[in-house]
């Protein structure tokens, strides 16, 4: 399953989010990051595989104290087209 990860850091939380991120201390176990992208502003996204929503969850649990996190399942157009023709 695909999942877009949406975040954004409180500017007090700025520096020990950005000390995290270099160090790369959250581990990703079960996911596969597709790609991130980052706005000014510090806000952002990720897109992520996962095979369930524990993954995700755990994932995003370890960055809950620094950052407010979204996390969405996303469809594929092969998906929307099964659901479309049902």
């Amino acid at each position: 399953m695909l999942f877009r990860i949406d975040y954004s850091v409180d500017g007090s939380n700025v520096p020990a989010a950005q000390e995290r991120f270099a160090k790369m201390d959250a581990k990703g176990d079960g996911l596969n990051l597709l790609g991130r992208w980052h706005e000014a502003g510090n806000k952002g996204f990720m897109i992520v595989e996962a095979e369930d929503m524990v993954s995700v969850g755990t994932f995003c649990h370890q960055w809950s104290d620094l950052c407010d996190l979204n996390a969405v399942p996303l469809m594929t157009d092969e998906q929307v087209g099964q659901i479309l023709s049902a």
